[in-house]
């Protein structure tokens, strides 16, 4: 029974995306011509003789990774602060299942829905025209593991910034930064081998380069060791989860105080 209480949240979140088409359309047509843009871009950078990688193997990282960043598309700062510059955040905290399990079902729903819908065609582009390889069944299910972490650790984070919005009241700069960050440390935008050194450990000190460049290194069977990739996303997910945790605690005495 409890089970389905919480379905019924991964249903809302389906629903979004299976009612918004033309978002769903544009989504997929942005993911496809983000990726058309990063071939050209490379491609140019290529030419020019500075790269000490080969194109290809640059160009299939990218792919990669316009595929996988898909799956960081939670956005609960908004849903949170819509809710509480309406006033209405009360009523979801009357209902029988607490704001974490309705956030997390909600965001799971649809998160899936544009992973797939937007990932699935920019990986089969990938493959067919970007040198993108298909890895053999034990990397391919390691990798689907390591992508189902990625989701839940773009959820978690999103969630732990969402607590935020309880003191800023607004959601949308928040996802901004978070979604900028994890632009530039993941290896959404720039494949992390071609940082510096010295940098590129400490884009390894935050849990963004384990939404995409982790996956990517499993899916390309790069990684020194695929359990040490899904040991530190599990990680990140417990350490940003008991963050998070704390500031809902702070985020409720907040609220009792201001709302009675």
């Amino acid at each position: 029974m409890k089970l389905g209480k919480y379905l019924s949240f991964t249903k809302v979140g389906l629903r979004e995306g299976l009612q918004y088409r033309a978002n769903t359309l544009s989504g997929i047509g942005s993911t496809l011509i983000s990726l058309v843009l990063f071939y050209y871009v490379w491609k140019a950078i290529a030419a020019s003789g500075t790269l000490a990688v080969p194109f290809s193997t640059i160009i299939s990282y990218v792919a990669l990774a316009r595929v996988i960043n898909n799956a960081t598309s939670a956005n609960l700062e908004n849903w949170v602060g819509d809710r509480i510059r309406r006033g209405t955040i009360v009523n979801e905290l009357k209902k029988p299942v607490s704001l974490r399990s309705q956030l997390y079902f909600y965001e799971i729903g649809r998160s899936s829905f544009k992973m797939v819908i937007r990932g699935l065609p920019a990986l089969l582009a990938g493959i067919a025209f970007l040198n993108v390889g298909i890895p053999g069944p034990a990397d391919a299910v390691v990798f689907l593991a390591s992508l189902f972490l990625t989701l839940n650790l773009a959820i978690v984070l999103s969630y732990a910034t969402s607590m935020l919005v309880f003191w800023t009241k607004v959601g949308w700069s928040l996802r901004m930064m978070r979604t900028m960050l994890a632009g530039l440390l993941s290896g959404a935008m720039i494949p992390l081998y071609l940082v510096p050194e010295g940098i590129r450990q400490l884009f390894y000190l935050t849990p963004f380069p384990w939404m995409v460049d982790g996956p990517i290194s499993i899916y390309q069977g790069t990684a020194e060791s695929a359990l040490r990739v899904l040991g530190l996303q599990v990680a990140w997910i417990v350490v940003l989860f008991v963050l998070a945790e704390l500031l809902w605690r702070k985020a409720k005495k907040r609220l009792t105080v201001q709302g009675g």
